[in-house]
């Protein structure tokens, strides 16, 4: 035990000793130099617009002849359905009724040259 006392009083006064000396060894050993500026953002995208060219509208001219009448038969199938069955059901199907109707007459009722070309509309 009295052995433990002196080790531990030994290692405190190595600390204390220590303690003092140790900012002039880590200044004279410190180099310091300033950190590297922090990155920006990125250049945003350059905006280029595009545009369907006169191909993709000549080709929505031609995919109307069938695209329109086909559009007409469904949405016309599409609406009989919903009203036989909402007669069938007595309104108790109205959604199911609805959304026949609206997969047949929702979107475009005829393509333009945005639909063909894929590029998004603006």
């Amino acid at each position: 035990m009295n052995t433990s006392k002196w080790t531990c009083a030994l290692l405190t006064a190595l600390c204390m000793l220590g303690g003092p000396l140790a900012p002039i060894v880590a200044d004279a050993q410190m180099v310091t130099t300033p950190p590297p500026p922090p990155p920006g953002p990125p250049p945003p995208p350059p905006t280029t617009v595009r545009e369907p060219g006169r191909g993709a509208e000549v080709g929505a001219g031609f995919l109307n002849v069938v695209y329109v009448p086909g559009k007409v038969i469904v949405c016309s199938a599409g609406a009989l359905s919903a009203t036989v069955l909402m007669l069938l059901t007595f309104g108790q199907a109205y959604t199911a009724a609805t959304d026949i109707y609206r997969e047949g007459c929702g979107g475009p009722w005829a393509l333009s040259a945005y639909d063909v070309s894929g590029i998004p509309a603006p």
